[in-house]
């Protein structure tokens, strides 16, 4: 990069983003994370990320965070199970509402990237447990990722497979449009999902797509020209 471009990750603190987060930050990206807590939020991130106060549920924290970004990313989920629809809906839907209107009301400039998961457009039984067990997390999901390509922002929706803990760069990656249901056989890494993120950043193959993202039996390959050919705009 000639510059640095400033990134807003939402749900740096656990999980995926917290991949996501420590990739931009070995890519010379600046990192801001909006965080219900920031003291807690600082014990786990690098020292060079930029830490806001605030909540995705609570839409007047969100612009205090917007400032001088030039990408977002939104991870932000409820991680517990069981969870209440009331929950689900107020982190995945409304919470991506609220910042998709911060981000339009601060000219977001770049690409405004959101984790969503396998089986928001495709029903299987896990799926259907899935949202029996977190309050129809996968309808909310399928509705925020509406309003996404909706919206008058340059986007990203990527659909994760089942997210595992397994080291990245350990299987091969599909990066595809078939829309997969959820199902156990179709698996991904945090930290590959994480190196998708970071990457779709740099592609224009990726703008104004959704797609799916699991590993897969192979060699690994680390071709993002290749493995982005294939992406049309949704």
């Amino acid at each position: 990069m000639t510059t640095r471009e400033r990134v807003l990750v939402i749900g740096a603190t656990q999980g995926t983003g917290l991949h996501i987060v420590r990739r931009l930050l070995r890519d010379g990206y600046a990192v801001r994370v909006l965080a219900r807590e920031p003291a807690r939020a600082g014990a786990v991130l690098d020292s060079e990320v930029e830490i806001v106060r605030g909540d995705v549920t609570q839409a007047n924290t969100l612009a205090a965070a917007m400032p001088g970004v030039d990408h977002v990313v939104l991870t932000a989920g409820v991680t517990h199970r069981p969870a209440g629809e009331r929950l689900v809906r107020a982190t995945v839907y409304d919470g991506t509402m609220h910042t998709l209107e911060a981000a339009r009301n601060a000219g977001l400039p770049g690409q405004f990237l959101y984790m969503s998961a396998l089986g928001t457009t495709r029903g299987s039984w896990l799926g259907f447990l899935l949202n029996r067990i977190k309050g129809n997390a996968l309808k909310w999901r399928r509705l925020a990722a509406e309003e996404i390509r909706g919206s008058s922002l340059s986007y990203t929706i990527i659909r994760a497979g089942i997210l595992t803990n397994a080291p990245a760069g350990q299987r091969a990656i599909e990066i595809s449009q078939n829309e997969y249901p959820m199902a156990p056989r179709y698996r991904v890494s945090r930290a590959d999902v994480a190196e998708v993120f970071v990457q779709a950043l740099r592609h224009p193959r990726t703008r104004n797509t959704s797609f799916d993202v699991v590993s897969t039996p192979g060699q690994p390959s680390r071709d993002w020209t290749a493995l982005f050919a294939g992406l049309v705009p949704d």
